[in-house]
């Protein structure tokens, strides 16, 4: 792996696009019937809400000088984007929930929030990945999707799989993040979102 390679898949598979892609599979995936403008809207909403705004915000603290960079290679850089990112994510899933939409939905960016609060309680001990618990998390709900409604979804759970994989050796090349802080990035987005999926 080179360090282009390993940036690129960085960016593309940056935890803020897991919201989107997580309220689409539940939309997509879901038995309910969704019209395609209350589908756009939706989207919109959610796309706003957990990556405009909370971008928006750093790029504001980056500007004030806050935080040093938009990548929030320390700890202490982290703290407070990811307390305005539970902020964010909780109103939007709020949002969800008031509106009716896919209780699913709901329960996925509850469960985000969840994972938000966790690591920044643990950045006091480590930096946990954030990559790796946006893509498990996503990996976590195609498969609860999967059980809940009955349907097939193993090669895209498979290839997420695969991707976990391929994410976690490029944050390791690049020295973001160390072995402890990978697999636990990892586990809390399973186990979170898994639990928060099946039980809600």
């Amino acid at each position: 792996m080179n360090r282009s390679f390993a940036q690129a898949l960085s960016y593309l598979l940056h935890p803020a696009v897991f919201p989107l892609l997580g309220t689409l599979a539940v939309m997509q995936f879901s038995p309910y019937f969704i019209p395609s403008n209350v589908l756009i809207i939706t989207l919109a909403l959610v796309f706003t809400g957990t990556y405009v705004l909370p971008l928006a915000i750093s790029y504001l603290l980056y500007k004030l000088d806050v935080i040093k960079s938009l990548e929030m290679k320390t700890a202490q850089e982290r703290r407070i984007p990811y307390l305005v990112g539970a902020i964010c994510y909780y109103f939007i899933a709020t949002m969800i929930n008031v509106l009716q939409l896919p209780r699913e939905a709901y329960l996925f960016l509850l469960a985000s929030t969840i994972i938000i609060v966790l690591h920044l309680m643990l950045l006091r001990f480590m930096k946990p990945s954030a990559h790796l618990g946006g893509i498990a998390g996503f990996t976590a709900l195609l498969f609860a999707l999967s059980l809940k409604f009955q349907i097939n979804l193993l090669p895209l759970i498979a290839l997420c799989i695969i991707l976990c994989g391929f994410l976690a050796s490029a944050r390791l090349y690049l020295k973001a993040h160390t072995p402890t802080e990978i697999i636990t990035g990892f586990l809390t987005g399973v186990i979170v979102v898994f639990t928060v999926i099946t039980l809600g």
